[in-house]
């Protein structure tokens, strides 16, 4: 087993903590309260914003292959010239 450091290992627990946190007021029975709204928007954003720079790093890629077919293997441009 490998070794972690005792800080990383404490930030790790703090983050679960946090993420228990959004967990437990997200499933939260009751009308949604101003937090549980903002708990919403802030995952939203998270997964948006991931979205959009995932499809931005694909995007990218396409292109690059597609400007260097020539340079590149095969079976890398197969999908993607064609």
């Amino acid at each position: 087993m490998s070794k972690v450091n005792r800080s990383t290992n404490q930030k790790v627990a703090e983050e679960n903590k946090r993420l228990l946190a959004d967990i437990k007021l997200l499933v939260e029975d009751g009308m949604p309260s101003a937090e549980k709204i903002l708990c919403i928007g802030k995952w939203r954003d998270k997964f948006k914003k991931e979205k959009e720079f995932n499809a931005l790093m694909k995007q990218a890629a396409k292109r690059y292959i597609k400007d260097h077919a020539d340079e590149l293997p095969d079976f890398l441009t197969k999908g993607v010239v064609n």
